[in-house]
């Protein structure tokens, strides 16, 4: 070994001798590194290494026995050095084992026992494989073809920390010929990875920076040319500008830090506490700009800044990174490459070819199935001029830091700087939407490679996602949203995808109900069959020829049609490998997935397949299936780019189903995959039949298709509720999932918010159900999962009431419920399980919905919900009132009022007084069966699970107690940290490891409190009694807090939180998280801090969260509707008051021209109202009158301006209000109310003084 470290140029070295001819091991290294040796044996050497650039890591050299015997003393060696320390960790070797069977060729089948341990000690040591490239196989023997064998015994793991710390690594398996064995070599910084060139790429943390919107204004203003050329200039100004922050940030943040350490030793005064405030606000300020970029990096949607997530977004931006990285690929004649340019040309010949047109054949035929259904009136509509709404719209619908297109600028970019460049985008997207459109120059597109496999190398192994710049999306995005408007009267109702109004489960529901049919048709001579067809590549085949001529059948005017074909065949692609862009090429088909247009052309492409099974079905060549007797004939359900056809399961059939397969393929561009559709047979269907099916489609046969196998802690609730609860979520839209299983999801969910940290088990304080509470109600918020899975469901009901005539409704109702409705349905004698699932939200939607009264005429006084307030129970009948039996009794047709002598002498005075608060549209019309847990009255499952979550809990349980809901409902809004606020919560519940609780949990055997030794450790010891509590509340001058020392826990917290104000809440709440720090640092770590040391830490914790949030002026959402409107606008400001106590309503309202004049004013006064909603619709309603009234015409804007800048369009003088309720319901109180001897005086913000009078 002392030859080869020569001739390698090492220079230490670590040998363990081999016994005889057996074993031995070496480890050799460089000057340049420094090696602790930590422990060896003859299967290991154990190491630290510690580099210069400051990384320290471990690494193993790993040897494990081929014999028997000393397998399990390997295993067991790398169990024990798991628990030595916890550096980032490589283990690399010979384990003389392989993982899975496939890593193995030739010989006997390995033991899937002996892999199933390997596996496991990996699992235990909590590392995984880190791939490779080159052979697949490490170890070969044998030189005859049937005694060769070649396995995968030689491999690298590491522990996540290694991976994170060099995630540009790679192991390659080298060439060998001295030894059974092939070397591998680990590269920790692989000098191939990415290049990433010159291109630009804006940062979301530049945002944070306070010089940022300088630059960009001060480069804007001064830069000359056309919208492009401007950014193009700020582009090269913004590069320049942010290396210049870029380099001083690094030293800023560790001046910060050496800084604060400094005034952390320095004696406390006011100045040194000034100092230390505004050093940690200004070092988060720089670890808040870090979050940002690795969030950005991350991809991550559901957690988002503010909580110092920075290792989290860290860990999984370059876990990506690793996993999108494109280690080889294959040529079309099976070489190997791992070159970049190589791989280059590789990934964007495919894609010239895939995009290549193919031959079209005539498309009279296809064609003559699809009707004309675009009126003039919607061409009208669709024709109109776009208008500045419509591109802040479609940029405020964006996600600000999606991924960047070929320009390098996100949505991000345009949201925050639009006050200063937002004019000129405007002119540009509206000049090139109302005038002949040429978007060539920013239609260039990135092709980004995402893996669907492990390390694959194939290019048929990656999800192809397209990268527009956000400029054209904008324009894009703005026609999509008119497009939709008129979509849902072009796309057949087997496609249920992409199309307004039609959810993708009505169709999965609709096919298992058929599959049902068929899976229970036991009689008949004919079987049926339905065909799940998977097309290969369906967007990237559409051809746009097709598309063109689809459109203009259905009645499009071909202005329309050729600005969305310009927005399709004006692209260049370029394909990205490893950071690195291809040539560009042009394509001549295909539809790009991140295109807002592409969803509702490919229904378009689909409305192809839909015409050939109607011309089938109509001249008898193909009979669909129904789900009942009576029930529509469907021949078959789209989803998306999936579908399933249904016919007779004859040779003729089949035959009929592959020519019109054939037909769609050649005239639309489409390829079947033979290899992922397959085929189910109804019960009857003779074994003759299905072989020729089978010969005929040569497709697959599917056995059971009608499957239903289901599938800091302020980060761990955001988890939970963001991702892992839902999971399910789509599976229990469609399906009741057994409780059972319910529970069991619950139960991991529960192990992993109780858990102390991966594999280390925690205590359960409490059972999940006290978790699923709604957080005003003494919870967290969590799901319950029976109750969520049938309140989606219940969804999926108030579907088949509502919308009819869709299949599904007409489908089930022919089958379930034909000469009734749905709450008279009964479930059946052989019902589907999809029907199981819907009728068993029936109760709940029988207890959520309520009249609104329009007439009155379908409502009866007492046996429908129709009052607020009267939601579980009935009006008793009055004998003295048998004459009143309907609503419209007790309505004025006439004036459109309240009978209120009728309505005085009928009820009780609170009932009366309610049915008076109900208010009347002045134009008569049709009662509504509305949902009661929303204002608007559409259906929505948040509230249909609270409603269930309300129901299922006791009547007398503490939580529906006014007082418990008013302290959860203070906890939750203060403006502290979310750890904080949850550990509050525990307090509250004594939910925490108090050597009290610990106790009892048998976890310790003395309780005795480890600071002052004078009394049991339970939660009021620990925060009320004991001494050196006691002295810090006395130093926060917080005497007040002792005063009821006896009390509970609960009933002091409640206490506190009904005596003290809102900053005295917050001083407390961080008091009480900082004693808990101070105790648990003194048990467990042994430091002790002083009281004035936590004193003064929860003081100036306090002052960081103040300050902190005055010093970050950047705001993180989506600013306003911009200030800018055509000339000769005319705008009314209107608002509302309410007073809850005598239920009446003051309006304001507030006409001005565009330059200033004020035209009008108006204030009223209204009677009977019952909630601040009403007020506020009250005022949106008398702002439309009064713009009627002046004869605002449909030109021209009525402007709601308070705090939002909600808006109301008049059009042709009709109230158009309806719309805008939600948003009022949002806003609080917009007047100020001053009470001067009886006097009331209401003030508008931003307005001046309206009206004075006199309630």
């Amino acid at each position: 070994m002392e030859k080869v470290r020569q001739r390698c140029g090492y220079h230490f070295r670590i040998d363990v001798e081999s016994t005889g001819s057996k074993g031995g091991l070496s480890l050799a290294w460089r000057w340049n590194v420094n090696i602790v040796l930590q422990s060896f044996s003859q299967h290991h050497i154990d190491v630290i290494v510690e580099e210069n650039e400051g990384k320290k890591w471990r690494l193993t050299g790993f040897y494990r026995s081929p014999y028997t015997k000393d397998r399990e003393e390997a295993w067991n060696i790398l169990r024990r050095l798991c628990n030595l320390g916890n550096y980032p960790w490589l283990i690399c070797g010979d384990f003389n084992e392989i993982l899975y069977g496939f890593e193995k060729k030739g010989g006997l089948p390995r033991e899937e026992k002996k892999m199933e341990e390997f596996r496991q000690v990996l699992a235990d040591c909590q590392v995984k494989d880190l791939g490779y490239s080159g052979n697949w196989f490490t170890w070969e023997r044998g030189n005859l073809p049937e005694t060769n064998i070649q396995e995968r015994l030689d491999r690298g793991v590491g522990n996540e920390e290694w991976r994170s710390l060099f995630p540009n690594y790679l192991m390659q398996h080298l060439p060998h010929s001295f030894s059974d064995h092939c070397p591998i070599l680990i590269s920790t910084e692989h000098n191939t990875r990415r290049h990433q060139g010159t291109s630009f790429k804006f940062e979301a943390w530049w945002v944070l920076e306070e010089s940022f919107f300088d630059e960009v204004r001060r480069s804007w203003n001064t830069s000359t040319g056309d919208l492009l050329q401007k950014l193009a200039i700020l582009k090269g100004n913004l590069s320049s500008w942010a290396n210049q922050v870029r380099r001083s940030r690094k030293l800023k943040k560790e001046t910060l830090t050496a800084k604060l350490v400094t005034l952390l030793e320095a004696d406390r005064d006011d100045e040194n506490l000034a100092d230390i405030i505004n050093t940690k606000i200004h070092l988060n300020l720089e670890i808040d700009k870090d979050e940002s970029y690795w969030e950005q990096r991350a991809r991550i949607d559901w957690l988002k800044l503010g909580d110092k997530n920075t290792s989290f977004f860290h860990k999984q931006a370059t876990q990506r990174q690793k996993r999108n990285f494109i280690q080889k690929l294959h040529f079309e004649d099976g070489r190997e490459t791992i070159e970049n340019e190589e791989m280059k040309e590789i990934a964007r010949s495919y894609f010239v070819k895939l995009f290549s047109s193919g031959i079209q054949s005539s498309t009279d035929r296809i064609l003559s199935g699809i009707e004309a259904c675009v009126s003039d009136e919607d061409n009208k509509n669709l024709k109109a001029s776009f208008t500045e709404e419509e591109i802040w719209t479609a940029l405020s619908e964006m996600g600000p830091t999606k991924a960047l297109g070929e320009d390098g600028l996100p949505a991000i970019f345009y949201q925050k700087c639009w006050p200063i460049i937002g004019k000129e985008v405007m002119n540009y997207c509206l000049h090139q939407l109302n005038n002949e459109m040429d978007v060539s120059t920013i239609n260039k597109t990135n092709i980004v490679l995402i893996p669907k496999v492990s390390c694959p190398s194939n290019i048929s192994q990656f999800r192809p996602i397209s990268l527009c710049n956000v400029l054209y999306k904008l324009i894009a995005k703005a026609i999509s949203n008119r497009l939709r408007t008129v979509i849902h009267k072009c796309i057949d109702k087997a496609q249920s995808a992409f199309v307004p109004g039609r959810m993708i489960t009505d169709n999965v529901l609709l096919a298992y109900e058929i599959l049902h049919t068929l899976k229970n048709k036991k009689a008949g001579k004919k079987g049926y069959m339905a065909v799940k067809i998977d097309m290969s590549k369906a967007y990237d085949r559409v051809d746009w020829n097709f598309i063109e001529q689809v459109m203009k059948k259905m009645g499009f005017e071909k202005r329309w049609v050729d600005m969305i074909l310009k927005c399709i065949s004006t692209i260049s692609y370029s394909v990205i490998v490893n950071g690195l862009a291809s040539e560009s090429f042009l394509p001549f088909r295909g539809l790009r997935q991140g295109d807002p247009l592409s969803p509702f052309l490919f229904l378009f492409c689909g409305e192809g397949l839909s015409s050939l099974m109607r011309l089938a079905n109509a001249g008898n060549r193909i009979k669909g299936v129904k789900a009942s007797r009576n029930g529509p004939t469907i021949t078959h359900l789209l989803f998306a780019d999936d579908c399933i056809l249904f016919a007779e399961a004859t040779d003729t059939g089949a035959i009929s189903l592959k020519q019109i397969l054939r037909e769609y393929a050649m005239t639309t561009g489409q390829c079947v995959n033979l290899d992922k559709s397959t085929v189910f047979f109804s019960k009857n269907t003779p074994e003759s039949e299905k072989t020729a099916v089978l010969q005929i489609l040569t497709i697959r046969i599917s056995n059971d298709i009608e499957s239903t196998r289901a599938l800091s802690q302020g980060g761990k609730e955001v988890f939970i509720k963001a991702v892992l609860q839902a999971i399910p979520t789509y599976s229990m839209s469609c399906f009741l999932l057994p409780k059972v299983l319910c529970n069991e999801l619950e139960g991991i969910i529960a192990k992993f918010w109780w858990q102390k940290s991966r594999n280390k088990k925690g205590i359960h304080w409490c059972n999940w159900k006290k978790l699923c509470f709604l957080k005003e109600d003494g919870g967290l918020g969590f799901r319950n999962l029976a109750n969520f899975n049938i309140a989606l469901l219940a969804k999926q009901g108030w579907r088949l009431i509502n919308y009819p005539d869709s299949l599904l409704a007409q489908s089930l109702k022919a089958k379930y419920y034909p000469n009734s409705n749905f709450f008279e349905a009964r479930l059946g004698s052989i019902p589907s399980l999809t029907w199981r699932s819907v009728w068993s939200a029936k109760g709940l939607l029988a207890k959520g919905l309520c009249w609104r009264v329009g007439t009155g005429s379908k409502i009866s006084i007492w046996n429908d919900l129709w009052i607020s307030g009267k939601e579980t129970d009935k009006i008793p009948n009055q004998a003295n009132n048998v004459n009143i039996e309907l609503v419209s009794d007790l309505i004025d047709a006439t004036s459109r009022k309240w009978k209120s002598e009728v309505i005085r002498d009928t009820f009780a005075s609170n009932i009366a007084e309610k049915i008076m608060q109900i208010p009347l549209s002045e134009i008569a019309h049709e009662d509504l069966e509305v949902w009661n847990g929303e204002p608007t009255g559409e259906f929505s499952v948040r509230s249909a699970y609270k409603l269930l979550q309300d129901s299922s809990q006791d009547p007398i349980d503490i939580n529906l107690q006014t007082t418990i809901r008013d302290f959860y409902r203070k906890l939750w809004n203060l403006d502290i940290p979310k750890k904080i606020q949850i550990t509050i919560w525990k307090f509250s519940w004594n939910l925490f490891p108090s050597l009290a609780n610990l106790k009892i949990k048998r976890v310790v055997i003395e309780a005795i409190c480890p600071r002052c030794r004078l009394a049991e450790e339970d939660g009021s010891h620990i925060f009320q009694q004991c001494p050196t509590t006691i002295e810090i509340w006395k130093q926060l001058k917080l005497n007040w807090v002792l005063t009821h020392s006896n009390l509970s826990m609960w009933e002091w917290l409640t206490w506190l939180f009904e005596k003290g104000c809102n900053e005295q809440i917050r001083l407390i709440c961080c008091g009480l998280w900082f004693i808990w720090y101070s105790r648990n640092l003194f048990l467990y770590e042994k430091k002790q801090l002083s009281v004035t040391d936590i004193a003064r830490k929860i003081t100036s914790y306090i002052s960081e969260l103040d300050t902190s949030r005055v010093e970050n002026k950047v705001p993180r959402s989506i600013d306003c509707f911009p200030q800018s409107h055509n000339r000769g606008t005319v705008t009314i400001h209107f608002d509302a008051a309410f007073d809850i106590q005598a239920h009446k309503s003051a309006t304001g309202l507030l006409v001005h021209e565009e330059e200033g004049a004020i035209l009008a004013s108006k204030a009223l006064i209204h009677h009977n109202i019952a909630t601040s909603f009403t007020a506020e619709a009250l005022a949106g309603l008398q702002a439309t009158k009064l713009g009627v009234s002046m004869g605002l015409n449909r030109k021209k804007l009525v402007e709601c301006k308070n705090r939002g800048e909600e808006e109301v369009e008049e059009q042709k003088g009709e109230e158009r209000f309806e719309n805008e309720t939600e948003k009022q319901k949002k806003r609080k109180d917009g007047f100020i109310s001053k009470r001067e001897k009886g006097v009331e005086r209401w003030k508008m913000k931003g307005t001046g003084e309206i009206q004075t009078f006199r309630f």
